[in-house]
């Protein structure tokens, strides 16, 4: 009897074994709705560490539920596009390219990691963390 005292100190061990402790990231809160609600602003640009906010200053963005997306700055419009994938977790921004001619827009075009989407804001962060890319818009 004593020699089988040991097995379910034995099987405890190897249940709490294969329960894992990996946690899966929670899935970003996401209104889906929230950004064609309204303006918004860039309320925080962040690159490498360097925080490029200024550079949109005055911008307006309009996005639209047919996927479009306007930024206008002292009557002058930008168009280009805008969409939330499927799962939610992603938000593809396209202001046209990423060139010395078309900056600050440019900047913004990028598959961007779903942090939060809410009524008031969008907080966005850049799938390549070696960039270290921020971006927060607040509705007006």
């Amino acid at each position: 009897m004593r020699r089988n005292s040991w097995l379910p100190a034995l099987l405890l061990s190897a249940c709490m074994l294969s329960c894992s402790n990996d946690k899966n990231d929670p899935e970003p809160t996401v209104d889906r709705n929230a950004p064609t609600t309204g303006t918004w602003r860039v309320t925080l640009f962040s690159e490498r560490g360097n925080n490029e906010t200024s550079d949109f200053n005055g911008y307006t963005f309009t996005f639209d539920s047919n996927g479009s997306v306007t930024a206008s700055l002292n009557g002058t419009n930008k168009h280009g596009t805008w969409n939330i994938n499927s799962s939610a977790t992603e938000f593809t921004l396209d202001l046209g390219a990423k060139s010395d001619a078309n900056k600050p827009l440019g900047e913004l075009t990028d598959d961007w990691e779903i942090i939060s989407i809410t009524s008031t804001e969008i907080k966005l962060k850049e799938d390549n963390d070696a960039s270290g890319e921020f971006l927060t818009f607040n509705q007006n």
